[in-house]
């Protein structure tokens, strides 16, 4: 057996040199020596240097909000009832009964008519229409803002006599006297009411008009004596509503409005370091409206309301503006950005990824640590720890985005740091292959409800106190939601939009 073994070595001596020899006797070790170098390799701790800075970028601009606060005036027109009432302004008795009125036809006619008080009427269309006169006061109030006006009835008796010496026989020349009742009829008047640009309570006669319930044909020549007698009363009713209405013209609410205005020009403070400033700038109101003596109107004062932090902001322009037109707007919208702070947000996802697995194939990591910091250029840049069958740590960048249905904020399109995916696939091919960035992005979903009742928190208890002795700002939020992210370099900025409604009651106030 030796010799067979030593004639077998002879013959490799006499095919092989030597140095092939020792090549072939040395290559086991070198295959074992590289084998061990790739393992080594793949089991490096992972470990790319920190992402550099991106460039600042300028957080959005708040957008300019609009705002209306109303409040409520009321003017009391017993003066103007008063007026109407005094036989002075308007006779109680219209007597033309003694002497005859000549007309051009060659007929002569006389009146008699008296009046019962005046009372305030919802609406002309409340009152009794006879044709054929009803179609004179329905176009009298044809185009009028009847919730800007006011309407007075007074019951009316009257009669008419006439004489012409061409009448033919027949023809009536008296209704309401003799063994007649007199003719009943009410006496309607209408006035505007509105106000002035400086705030002054103006009103203005619309019509004057008889309404007849007892109708009186009396013609002559064509000549309609019923009509003219109708339209002496009503010229006569129209003046003294004139005269009348210069009673409601010396109320004025400037004094009023002055006060609301300057209290809502002053900041409201939220907390030491947070202002509510309304920024007031027009005036509208919507216009007269009510039943009887009492009218109402609705002041409205346009702002911009935001949350300013930091130092107490200036107060809006002292400057009263003139009283405008009806405002659009109702209610109230507040934007404002409230900060999530990077620790805060760190702690979070950090406890909720704390020792979650991640496998691929027969492979896996177990996540040790993770945070979130921001990166510049509106992004932020998470870091997860890791262990197991691949260590060290990943850098992550992506863009924080709101879903406004969920009020939620997660990172869009988050994406590998460069150096991270270098060091990655080639140290661990099969980590980068898995859905380790995918499960990163599902999970970094972070709510905004503290931010939400952070701004709810601040409003709420202010929103309804007094700001003055007499003036009070009654408000109530409907809602607060999250409508926008942005990546701060110092901590994620949540913008909020707070709507409700503003009030304000005037305590003494007309």
């Amino acid at each position: 057996m030796e010799d067979k073994d030593g004639r077998l070595s002879e013959k490799i001596n006499r095919m092989f040199p030597q140095s092939v020899r020792r090549f072939l006797v040395g290559w086991p070790l070198v295959l074992s020596l590289v084998g061990c170098s790739l393992a080594n390799l793949a089991n490096l701790p992972i470990r790319p240097p920190e992402p550099g800075q991106l460039p600042a970028v300028q957080s959005p601009v708040l957008p300019k909000t609009d705002a209306i606060i109303n409040f409520p005036i009321r003017a009391d027109l017993t003066p103007f009832l008063d007026a109407v009432n005094d036989e002075r302004i308007i006779p109680k008795k219209f007597d033309h009964w003694g002497d005859y009125i000549k007309i051009p036809k060659g007929a002569d006619y006389k009146y008699y008519a008296e009046r019962d008080n005046f009372s305030m009427t919802p609406s002309a269309y409340g009152l009794s229409i006879s044709a054929p006169e009803s179609a004179l006061l329905r176009d009298w109030w044809k185009g009028v803002d009847r919730a800007a006006n006011v309407f007075v009835s007074a019951a009316l008796r009257y009669k008419i006599g006439a004489k012409s010496p061409t009448a033919a026989a027949g023809v009536p020349f008296q209704c309401g006297d003799g063994r007649e009742w007199p003719r009943r009829a009410t006496l309607n008047g209408g006035f505007a009411v509105d106000l002035t640009p400086n705030y002054d309570l103006s009103a203005s006669v619309t019509g004057a008009a008889v309404n007849p319930i007892d109708p009186c044909a009396i013609s002559i020549a064509d000549f309609d004596i019923a009509k003219e007698v109708h339209n002496k009363l009503s010229d006569n009713v129209r003046g003294g509503l004139q005269n009348a209405a210069t009673r409601i013209n010396t109320i004025s609410f400037k004094s009023h409005v002055e006060d609301v205005w300057s209290a809502l020009r002053n900041p409201i403070p939220l907390h030491q370091d947070a202002w509510l400033l309304l920024n007031v700038d027009k005036i509208g109101h919507r216009g007269f409206s009510g039943d009887g003596h009492i009218v109402d109107d609705v002041i409205q004062i346009s702002a911009n309301p935001v949350i300013v932090y930091g130092a107490e902001p200036p107060p809006a322009p002292a400057t009263l503006p003139q009283l405008g037109a009806q405002l659009t707007a109702s209610g109230f919208r507040i934007v404002a950005d409230a900060q999530l702070k990077y620790n805060d947000l760190s702690k979070m996802l950090a406890e909720r990824l704390r020792g979650r697995r991640l496998s691929n194939e027969d492979n896996t990591i177990i996540i040790a640590d993770a945070s979130i910091s921001g990166n510049g250029g509106n992004q932020v840049v998470i870091r997860i720890d890791f262990k197991g069958d691949a260590s060290g740590h990943a850098y992550f960048f992506g863009k924080p985005q709101l879903n406004i249905l969920t009020q939620t904020i997660y990172i869009g399109n988050l994406h590998y740091d460069p150096e991270t995916a270098r060091l990655v696939q080639k140290s661990a091919e099969w980590l980068y292959q898995s859905n380790f960035r995918e499960f990163v992005a599902s999970e970094t979903v972070l709510g905004v409800t503290a931010v939400t009742n952070q701004v709810r928190d601040l409003l709420a208890p202010v929103l309804n106190q007094r700001l003055s002795q007499t003036i009070t700002l009654e408000g109530r939020l409907t809602s607060v939601q999250g409508i926008g992210v942005f990546a701060d370099v110092n901590a994620l900025s949540v913008r909020s939009a707070a709507e409700g409604a503003f009030d304000v009651r005037v305590n003494g106030g007309s």
